[in-house]
C-alpha cells in the first residue's frame, strides 16, 4: 500500500514535470535548392536596406504586422532589377508597443549588405522566395537569414551551397544556377 507520503511526492513530481519549461521547437521547413529559389524568383540582388515601416494588415483573413523595407539595389546578380530601389514586403515587425515575429521569415535589417531572391507581389513591392533561405546577409561570407527555421533535407539545398561563400562564389553559383532553370 502506498503513503500518504508516497503519493504526495508522486503528484509533486508529475506536476513538476508537466510545469517545467521545455525547449520551444520553432517551425520546420523543406529546404529549397539553389535551382528552385531561382526558379521562384524574378530578380537576384545584392541590396542594402535602407529603411522600413511597418503597419497592420489583413492577411489570410487575420489581423497580422507586415513590414515594407525599401531596399537600394547595389547589384543585380539574376534577373532584372526595375529600379536603383526596390520595396520588399515581409510578414512581422513592430507597431506600436506590438511586436509579431513570424519565424522561417527573412529579418531585413537597416544598413546591412544581403543577397536576396525576390518574387514581384504586385503592387511595386517584392517578397522574399521561400521567406528566410531566399536572404543572405553579408558579413564577410554569406550568412544565414537571422530568423532561419530548422531544414529538413538540407543536403543539396540553396543554404547548403551559399551559406560561407564568398560573394564572388555566391554570384557564380546563382547565376549558374539561373542560367539551369
Amino acid at each position: 500500500m502506498i503513503s500518504r507520503r508516497s503519493a504526495l511526492l508522486s503528484l509533486m513530481g508529475a506536476a513538476a514535470a508537466v510545469a517545467l519549461p521545455r525547449r520551444a521547437q520553432a517551425s520546420i521547413a523543406r529546404a529549397v535548392t539553389l535551382k528552385e529559389l531561382s526558379a521562384d524568383s524574378q530578380i537576384s540582388v545584392v541590396g542594402t536596406a535602407l529603411d522600413a515601416q511597418s503597419r497592420w494588415e489583413t492577411v489570410a483573413g487575420r489581423k497580422r504586422i507586415v513590414t515594407t523595407t525599401r531596399l537600394r539595389v547595389n547589384e543585380t546578380i539574376a534577373g532584372s532589377a526595375p529600379g536603383a530601389e526596390l520595396l520588399v514586403r515581409t510578414l512581422g515587425g513592430q507597431v506600436g508597443d506590438v511586436g509579431q515575429v513570424v519565424h522561417g521569415e527573412a529579418l531585413l535589417l537597416i544598413g546591412e549588405d544581403s543577397v536576396l531572391f525576390l518574387a514581384d507581389i504586385g503592387g511595386g513591392e517584392h517578397a522574399v522566395s521561400a521567406m528566410a533561405q531566399g536572404h543572405y546577409p553579408i558579413r564577410g561570407t554569406l550568412r544565414p537569414s537571422p530568423r532561419l527555421s530548422e531544414l529538413r533535407g538540407v543536403a543539396g539545398s540553396a543554404v547548403q551551397d551559399l551559406v560561407g561563400q564568398s560573394l564572388s562564389e555566391a554570384r557564380r553559383r546563382i547565376q549558374g544556377a539561373w542560367r539551369a532553370r
